[in-house]
């Protein structure tokens, strides 16, 4: 079961509701005793506020696709990526056209081309 599904569950719970059912529980219900009420609640406030683990480098490449972004926004160059950026460029190859190869934006470009000293400041 996702995080997000079992939160939600703890949430419902924590008002005083069935969540198979969506009635509210019985007077005498355990989950209407106010320290469980409570004890849930802390649960639920816990989850919403933890850290979420990173995810993995193929994780982000689908939320960005999944988001419109090119595939390897905010991703880390390797060094194999950089090199051929650079020997790209020198080549003579566009800004736009390097962004779509790499899959990263053109400030991406711009930015790395700038950090290995190819230019010597961003394009505007």
């Amino acid at each position: 079961m996702e995080i997000r599904k079992a939160q939600r569950i703890v949430e419902i719970l924590a008002q005083g509701v069935d969540p198979t059912t969506g009635e509210a529980f019985a007077e005498d219900s355990p989950y209407n005793e106010p320290l469980i009420i409570r004890a849930l609640f802390t649960v639920h406030e816990f989850v919403r506020h933890a850290r979420k683990p990173p995810l993995s480098a193929e994780e982000r490449r689908r939320e960005n696709v999944e988001l419109g972004r090119p595939r390897n926004y905010g991703l880390p160059w390797t060094k194999d990526a950089r090199a051929q950026v650079a020997t790209a460029f020198q080549d003579g190859k566009a800004i736009a056209e390097l962004a779509e190869t790499f899959e990263r934006t053109q400030g991406a470009i711009q930015a790395e081309l700038v950090r290995q000293g190819l230019v010597e400041t961003e394009f505007r």
